[in-house]
């Protein structure tokens, strides 16, 4: 259960009351800011997104009376809003490193998300088996063994350049495969959160 004064601040946000508004919007900015700044990596699209989210968490005010838990509510509020946002862009590999971190360092879970990871999963298990068998046992051995591509191309007998360009080939084929089988935008970005590092 949430603290006495942040209900009384929910009810007060949900009674119309501004100012009560202007004190949520406050002490959530910093999450919501960092979180967009993170995905967008431009300060002006995250400030927009920022505001976009505690526009429409003031136009659906009415729905805060029945909230336990105002920090998930606000992040789910956002996360909604930063995949509708993603969902409009073209995910190239080139713009893959802005999502790396995101979701994954999520502050609240709930029983949806492991759902959607257990989804990830074996949509994830499906994409590997339809890799190109090279392609695939490059994947498996840098992402799930920890080889790095100097390890990979002295086991295989392959260059490093052809070990870093057979992981581009298996992430792009993996991206587009749960592109196409799933309808959930958060599991593709939970794919982006977990495979596309350094």
């Amino acid at each position: 259960m949430i603290h006495q004064h942040e209900q009384e601040l929910l009810l007060s946000v949900a009674k119309g009351d501004e100012r009560s508004f202007q004190a949520l919007v406050k002490q959530y900015w910093p999450q919501i800011y960092g979180t967009a700044l993170r995905l967008t990596r431009s300060p002006e699209q995250a400030k927009d997104l920022s505001q976009d989210i505690f526009v429409k968490l003031w136009n659906s005010r009415e729905k805060l009376p029945e909230v336990d838990n105002p920090g998930a509510f606000i992040y789910v509020c956002a996360r909604n809003l930063i995949m509708e946002h993603l969902r409009k862009k073209v995910l190239h590999t080139d713009n893959l490193d802005m999502l790396t971190d995101h979701l994954a360092e999520a502050p609240f879970s709930d029983a949806q998300s492991g759902m959607e990871y257990k989804e990830l999963e074996k949509i994830l298990l499906l994409a590997i088996e339809h890799l190109p068998e090279k392609v695939k046992e490059v994947f498996v051995l840098h992402r799930f063994n920890g080889l790095s591509h100097v390890q990979i191309s002295q086991q295989l007998n392959i260059s490093v350049v052809s070990s870093q360009t057979y992981i581009v080939r298996a992430l792009r084929s993996i991206r587009e495969y749960i592109s196409r089988h799933s309808e959930s935008i958060f599991i593709l970005l939970l794919f982006l959160s977990n495979y596309f590092s350094n």
